[in-house]
């Protein structure tokens, strides 16, 4: 759904041959060699199709239930938190039975419920907020309070909340908050505010409802609104729970990752609730897996973002980590997924395979994955880094670097050193200052060239500019907008990633260079720690040591490069080439575990 939620989240990794990079890790390819099939006694959770309104509910709940679907976000009925849902219809005036939507929304949960299918009432925050309006959080609570009528009195079965369209004001760095008044530990206490009386108004109209939301928000403002909802359920022993549903989980099949990534989640709530609402999280609540099967990436086109395999895998981990409910993501591709319409795959590909995989509903047999799939289930707290060999890191989210929580490899982390990072990102999260780049030491002062025309499929990323024939920094080239020379770059305060779009116009559809030296007392073995928005590459001494060809999120140690630095002074040349959007990177040096580098220096200059 969003763009950051689409770059692979694991490791890029070992240095083989000059030039070579291969992956050490990667969570969007299939575990191999498991067995798959069914495990009496293993309750299954219900699978959620994203999302259908009321007519197609009607019409096809039987047609999803033979493909293995037997819940659904209801969609087009109220898009957003400031939607009247009595105007749906066009006819704002009826409120109640008499209104038109409300009739097709009976018939649906009346069909589902035959079927013993479940409906939840989809609203999406797509509009930002005033946290400190309170005229307007009058009406907005009254807002809440209607879509929770109408999905108690239409027969839903809960309230599904997608928070994610407004991601930006979630950083407390968002450009509409000016601190005039009001401290970063102010805001979180008034969104929390907010959103617990957001919450106390839904339970107030529908007190039994099952309560979904998503997606995964890192450290950030939108955590806080989740912990808001998840602790005011606790506080009212809520029957229905607030489940969790995830996105990252979309095209990263890989069920060692898929167990880490639940895992994660937990270990993040159990840091952020009071103990009265762990004790709760752990009694009715559950994490929610998300599989984006077709739809590619947001075109209009019909191509699987996975090989049948890692569908295969990506189901059964969903099935295996989701105690109540699993999700799948139907972004331009409901009727294929209902086996209709299948003339849209030109290139002759056979789905029936993946329908078949949505049917069956298998889960992964070894007995390994068993034992940790139900132990996983019961939200429990614990390091399974042996146990899967990947471990939680806390990385920062470009270019407003906030704090979220990955998977890496568990022997490129040192556990010091990531409970360090958990301290200076609750210290974040909680409104107090963070010193993110004295921490992870990243590499802030450059020296940068562009902008070169590049395109959607990122061309400029394969071409061979002249920046990277001859690192010149005394050189002027011909650039998008005329002549072009190096310039200096220097990010200052907490944050520790460059952000090109604040230095180059125009942003999209573009590429630039970026330039700098590090000197190393000795020889020694080190990490390249490197993330792009979108693609990148890096030459270190003039040698090419990682290629990141497609879109991504410059997001702190996204990819992990071991290389052997040499000692004296050697250049590293970057190169960042964007299609839309955000633009930059972030990087830095590490020892094999993690830790900054402190025995280096960066300059701008050989000498």
């Amino acid at each position: 759904m969003m763009k950051p939620l689409l770059a692979v989240l694991g490791c890029a990794g070992l240095l083989t041959v000059p030039g070579a990079v291969v992956r050490a890790w990667d969570p969007t390819k299939a575990e191999p060699a498991v067995a798959y099939g069914a495990l009496p006694g293993f309750a299954l959770p219900k699978t959620i199709i994203f999302s259908v309104g009321p007519d197609e509910i009607t019409a096809d709940a039987q047609a999803w239930q033979q493909h293995g679907v037997s819940a659904f976000f209801l969609d087009f009925v109220a898009r957003d938190w400031s939607s009247d849902i009595w105007a749906t219809d066009g006819e704002p005036w009826s409120i109640g039975a008499s209104d038109k939507t409300f009739q097709k929304t009976r018939r649906a949960t009346a069909v589902a419920r035959r079927l013993g299918a479940e409906v939840f009432l989809k609203v999406s925050f797509d509009h930002p907020f005033e946290w400190f309006n309170d005229a307007a959080w009058t009406q907005i609570n009254n807002k809440f309070r209607q879509f929770a009528i109408f999905a108690r009195d239409s027969g839903c079965h809960g309230i599904a909340l997608d928070i994610e369209y407004i991601g930006q004001q979630y950083s407390y760095a968002w450009s509409g908050y000016d601190y005039k008044g009001y401290t970063r530990a102010d805001l979180l206490a008034k969104v929390r505010e907010r959103m617990t009386g957001v919450a106390r108004t839904l339970y107030e109209e529908f007190p039994d409802m099952v309560f979904l939301t998503f997606p995964e928000c890192g450290l950030s403002l939108g955590t806080a609104i989740h912990v808001a909802w998840i602790e005011e359920a606790a506080r009212r022993r809520a029957p229905g729970g607030v489940h969790y549903c995830t996105e990252s989980t979309y095209r990263n099949p890989n069920i060692r990752y898929m167990l880490g990534q639940a895992a994660m989640c937990t270990e993040l709530f159990h840091r952020l609730l009071s103990p009265r609402a762990w004790k709760y999280w752990q009694a009715r609540c559950s994490i929610a897996a998300g599989v984006w099967p077709f739809g590619f990436d947001y075109r209009d086109t019909h191509s699987p973002g996975m090989s049948v395999e890692e569908f295969r895998q990506g189901i059964a981990s969903s099935l295996m980590i989701s105690r109540r409910y699993n999700w799948i993501y139907s972004h331009n591709s409901r009727e294929q997924l209902l086996g209709r319409k299948l003339e849209v795959y030109t290139n002759g590909l056979n789905i029936q395979p993946y329908l078949d995989v949505m049917a069956k509903r298998q889960v992964i047999t070894d007995p390994k994955y068993v034992a940790l799939a139900k132990e996983i289930r019961e939200l429990r707290s614990r390091d399974y880094s042996s146990d899967l060999g990947v471990a939680p890191w806390m990385s920062l989210m470009g270019p407003a670097d906030t704090p979220r929580v990955r998977l890496v490899r568990a022997d490129y982390r040192d556990a010091r050193e990531q409970e360090a990072g958990w301290r200076l990102a609750l210290d974040y999260f909680h409104g107090r200052a963070a010193r993110f780049r004295e921490h992870y030491a990243t590499v802030t002062d450059w020296l940068i060239v562009g902008p070169f025309a590049s395109d959607e499929r990122l061309s400029a990323h394969q071409a061979v500019l002249p920046p990277e024939r001859d690192p010149d920094p005394r050189a002027e080239h011909d650039g998008l907008n005329g002549k072009v020379r190096w310039q200096e770059y220097h990010r200052s305060g907490p944050n520790v990633s460059v952000d090109l779009t604040q230095v180059f116009q125009p942003t999209e559809r573009v590429c630039a260079y970026a330039l700098c030296y590090v000197s190393s007392p000795v020889e020694q073995p080190a990490q390249l720690r490197f993330a792009s928005n979108d693609a990148g590459k890096v030459w270190l001494g003039g040698r090419l040591v990682h290629d990141y060809p497609r879109e991504g999120s410059a997001e702190l140690d996204r990819d992990i490069v071991p290389i052997r630095l040499p000692k004296g002074t050697t250049s590293i040349l970057v190169k960042i080439t964007n299609n839309r959007l955000n633009w930059g990177f972030v990087l830095r040096l590490t020892d094999l575990q993690g830790r900054a580098l402190r025995s280096v220096n960066f300059s701008l200059s050989p000498g």
